[in-house]
């Protein structure tokens, strides 16, 4: 018998509800070679729901997860969520101290792990007035509870259930560059309407399938999943990113559809496993640029090349607060202009705005900003922090772009990664978009650092093409012969790599730190 919802409106476990109703033999989640249909994925769920009420968990609860990628992970996201509660993903990469403080501002009642993060758990957890409880997956340990204990089922505590979509079931840490990371509470209601938005832009089928191999503590993963989800569809869960592994197990699941970095698509196309593929079942590509790349346009011939002669790809534009579908550039147009964020979609108000909150003539330069239903519902105890986020009614993105004369928006840079030098405006991703053009160069980011007579002096760090000779001077000529000589970096820096973050994003403030480092 079905609880009395008191007129709910769809929410994110009523996707499991209906796939177990329409189609409870298809696939849903795939890991380690294993496939649950949809009604296993139900049951499963409901014995971790059981499980975890025995443990106290309630609605409004938080339970924290550090792991890497796993089904468990996946099926504990969606029990939390039909239980009213909320869950916590952390970056398995920070340091304990980075780890307490995210613990210590969300508070939860339980901190799932595995034996690689146990250690680092236990240091982050130490200090805190009120730790969670430690929930140990894959073995056991003293003062731990069993995964499996949870995932069983046992108890009869009563199993609680959202009363309005408006209730959160994650809360997502932003990274952290500019302070603090903040925690953005993302509810049922977010989570349903940018999914009903995004889906016929993509046009995702039927039963297709998803290859998912970002981190789940990015809301990229949850997002594209419940999409495929939505379609009755299922995930192919990868641990983590191997080029290898991802082309093999592509190929050996038939998924239709990945998100890509063009970091992750060019490793793919790289690998060993690649000359050998069966691309044939790759129907969509959504990738997001966040940093300067022409790489896409080779990435769908490689693909095509090995058999996807019907792929399409969409550039996607959004941010944690915002969800990730504020703006696309859908398969039809995508192509044509592989670089633009395309434009917003349905039910999502977007105006570039100048620092009066006034909205500036098309073609000119202002802040990207946000208003419509699917947007986070603030920062998770930091209240200044939302006031300052949702200023004027509109969600600020920090991002820089412009409306070219066809009403497709271009992401221009962000607004902290603008360079003041010697009395001039220079924007760091029209600098690095330059640099990519050039044949001999793999990466690049570009920098602004103080100087004496000019203020800030534009620095590029570049990652040169595997066996090319690549001098200063002519990565400062080739800039300088395509845009005005104040734009020329004053100084390049080779280097091997980048550090980037899961999602593919250059890690700005890391360049930064290296470069006063080395110079120090």
């Amino acid at each position: 018998m079905q609880p009395d919802r008191g007129g709910l409106p769809f929410l994110l476990g009523d996707v499991v509800a209906d796939n177990l109703r329409w189609a409870p033999d298809s696939a849903a989640l795939i890991f380690r070679g294993r496939t649950r249909s949809w009604a296993e994925f139900a049951a499963d769920m409901a014995r971790i729901q059981q499980g975890l009420a025995a443990q106290g968990v309630r609605r409004g609860s938080r339970v924290a997860v550090l792991d890497r990628n796993s089904d468990d992970y996946v099926l504990l996201g969606y029990a939390l969520a039909g239980m009213g509660a909320v869950l916590a993903p952390v970056n398995m990469w920070l340091r304990p101290a980075e780890l307490g403080y995210i613990l210590g501002n969300c508070q939860p009642l339980l901190l799932v792990t595995s034996a690689e993060f146990l250690g680092a758990a236990r240091e982050a957890i130490a200090p805190l007035a009120d730790p969670p409880a430690l929930v140990l997956r894959g073995e056991e340990a003293p003062g731990t509870i069993p995964w499996a204990e949870i995932a069983a089922g046992g108890g009869r505590a009563p199993v609680s259930r959202p009363e309005s979509w408006d209730d959160p079931h994650l809360v997502l840490y932003t990274s952290g560059t500019t302070g603090r990371p903040k925690g953005a509470l993302i509810s049922h209601r977010r989570t349903v309407l940018d999914a009903l938005a995004a889906l016929p832009v993509f046009g995702i089928g039927q039963h297709e399938r998803f290859f998912c191999y970002m981190p789940l503590f990015h809301t990229g993963a949850w997002d594209y999943l419940k999409l495929y989800f939505m379609r009755r569809g299922a995930a192919v869960i990868a641990e983590r990113f191997e080029a290898d592994a991802a082309v093999a197990e592509i190929e050996a699941h038939r998924c239709n559809g990945m998100f890509g970095v063009p970091l992750v698509l060019r490793q793919m196309v790289e690998s060993q496993a690649w000359a050998t593929s069966d691309m044939s079942s790759m129907r969509l590509i959504a990738y997001a640029n966040y940093d300067p790349s022409a790489l896409i346009l080779r990435i769908v011939e490689a693909f095509r090349e090995r058999g996807a002669e019907g792929l399409r790809i969409a550039n996607a534009y959004g941010l944690t607060e915002g969800g990730p579908y504020i703006c696309i550039n859908r398969p039809e147009t995508a192509m044509g202009k592989p670089l633009s964020i395309g434009q917003p979609v349905p039910g999502v108000q977007v105006a570039l705005l100048d620092e009066d909150l006034r909205e500036v003539p098309r073609g000119a330069l202002g802040e990207i900003c946000v208003r419509g239903p699917a947007l986070m519902s603030g920062y998770l105890n930091r209240p200044e922090a939302t006031a300052e986020a949702f200023a004027g009614g509109w969600l600020h993105t920090g991002d820089l772009g412009r409306v070219d004369e066809e009403g497709f928006v271009h992401l221009v840079d962000r607004k902290k990664d603008m360079i003041r030098t010697g009395g001039e405006n220079v924007f760091a991703k029209e600098v690095e978009q330059i640099l990519v053009t050039h044949p001999a160069i793999r990466d690049c980011a570009v920098v602004g650092l103080p100087d004496d007579d000019y203020g800030e002096r534009v620095v590029a760090v570049v990652v040169a093409e595997p066996g090319t000779d690549l001098a200063e001077a002519e990565v400062r000529r080739f800039v300088r012969d395509r845009l005005a000589g104040f734009k020329a970096p004053r100084q390049v820096i080779f280097v091997r790599e980048l550090p980037k973050t899961p999602a593919g994003k250059i890690k700005k403030h890391e360049v930064r730190k290296a470069i006063a480092a080395e110079r120090a």
